[in-house]
């Protein structure tokens, strides 16, 4: 920590609109924008501008982004209890409700300790079969020179895996209403972010978005909420997240109801597999952009597997699969922005920033993961900066794809290991080529997203490489 304390009016700060702050270039390029600060220090100071003081009759209000993976680590873990986070806009609050993902205090605590168990340990090595045979399915669905939607393609498949294990069915016909009604949330989300106006729209306002999205909602309610009472009737099902559910009590002793199981079940349900899809997309187009590292990548998956599937015993055999599966979540996080937090009180930073009781603190994986500081040429996909060497050379909380602290992802361990299975089941059947004329680009909506479907060609890897490389 620094000596002195470096006041907040003393911060740096990019050219802002004097009334509308840091929204409108920050609306117009989210990701840009974010790496734009890294020349203002620390601590960068986001005003809001002048509409938003008025309205929330509050001087000088302003967002703070840090960019000190210290910082990062202080309101995360040492100092997390000072901070809580910030008002979610109502299609947030709708979709998840009070699940694990938004609920508070003593609550979100109860939540976390009743998830824990089944996200970890052995519960996670039991799903290695499910994971892996849906995944081999896939890859026999496919042939040799056919062209699929990646993005979709893991969708489907990262759906098929949550929804058994939290129903303990197939999702079967459902998998693309879903899909859309998941889709159609994101773009809802991150417009009431973006704009103050769509953030007091009330829900029930008609206009097309608002349909559409009330629809999706309706489906996806529908099919949860009956299953819920399925099981309640007596028709039992397999040691599944309902079932655990089913049987658990809130922080006051009693069951849960429907509604409380329902919120629970949408965000596993979503964090489950949207961010995994993305994350494996994201995978599959930075692998198809270096010939040296799919190398790499299959000489240890012939070593450790042959030609057989993977089991849980090969995952700590699998380095450099680990290595590539860190790296592209470095490049393309899915939660490329955390919730927002609000400092009950003035807190100082291990960075010497001192910020003001009610200052809202902003903090980016996005940005944390492409600062050159910790990451030398950043934007350059390079395994090797997960070695263990390197890994230990960096400051702590300069990589947080899954959060940190009391708030750190519950399912990290299982998004792991369904990660690298998926990964070592693919990459030793079939190598995934980039169709050409496509410019991807990250779209950063509730996760980040491609902007474009990305077409990619199946090859067997019996086909020898015959494309060019950039790596």
């Amino acid at each position: 920590m620094t000596e002195q304390a470096i006041f907040t009016a003393s911060l740096s700060s990019p050219p802002v609109s004097r009334w509308l702050g840091f929204f409108p270039e920050f609306r117009q390029d989210s990701l840009g924008f974010l790496l734009r600060c890294h020349s203002y220090g620390d601590v960068v100071k986001l005003p809001m501008g002048r509409m938003a003081e008025l309205l929330f009759r509050q001087q000088d209000f302003a967002m703070y982004l840090l960019n000190n993976p210290a910082d990062v680590k202080h309101v995360l873990v040492t100092n997390q209890h000072h901070y809580t986070k910030n008002p979610v806009p109502p299609v947030e609050a709708r979709i998840f409700g009070k699940g694990v993902l938004h609920t508070e205090g003593e609550t979100h605590h109860h939540q976390r300790r009743l998830f824990l168990p089944f996200f970890h340990g052995d519960h996670v090595a039991s799903y290695t079969s499910l994971i892996t045979e849906k995944t081999s399915a896939l890859v026999a669905s496919w042939h040799n020179g056919a062209t699929v939607d990646i993005e979709r393609e893991m969708t489907t498949l990262t759906l098929s895996v949550i929804w058994r294990l939290l129903f303990g069915q197939d999702v079967s016909s459902d998998a693309a209403q879903i899909a859309e009604a998941v889709t159609t949330g994101q773009h809802l989300i991150t417009k009431q972010y973006n704009s103050l106006l769509a953030w007091i729209t009330p829900l029930w306002v008609p206009t097309a978005r608002h349909r559409e999205f009330s629809r999706g909602q309706e489906f996806m309610d529908g099919r949860i909420t009956g299953m819920i009472q399925n099981r309640r009737a007596g028709h039992h099902g397999d040691q599944d997240v309902l079932a655990l559910l089913l049987a658990a009590t809130n922080e006051a002793g009693q069951p849960l109801n429907d509604k409380e199981i329902r919120d629970e079940l949408v965000t596993f349900l979503l964090a489950g597999h949207e961010t995994m899809a993305n994350a494996l997309t994201w995978t599959w187009f930075l692998l198809s952009q270096s010939q040296t590292v799919r190398a790499r990548l299959a000489h240890e998956l012939e070593t450790v597997l042959g030609n057989r599937l993977p089991t849980a015993a090969d995952v700590p055999r699998l380095v450099y699969t680990k290595m590539v599966w860190d790296e592209a979540l470095r490049l393309y996080p899915p939660a490329w922005l955390l919730h927002s937090r609000v400092g009950h009180a003035e807190d100082r930073l291990p960075s010497g920033a001192l910020l003001p009781p009610g200052a809202i603190v902003f903090i980016s994986p996005w940005s944390m993961h492409r600062n050159a500081r910790w990451f030398p040429d950043p934007n350059r996909f390079d395994p090797d900066r997960f070695s263990p060497e390197a890994k230990q050379a960096r400051p702590a909380f300069s990589y947080i794809p899954f959060g940190g602290g009391g708030r750190r992802c519950l399912g990290e361990s299982f998004a792991e290991l369904e990660g690298l299975l998926i990964i070592a089941t693919l990459a030793s059947k079939v190598r995934l080529r980039l169709v050409d004329g496509q410019a991807i680009l990250p779209n950063p909506l509730f996760t980040l997203r491609p902007n474009i479907p990305v077409h990619m060609t199946i090859e067997s890897v019996a086909t020898p490489e015959r494309y060019p490389t950039t790596v």
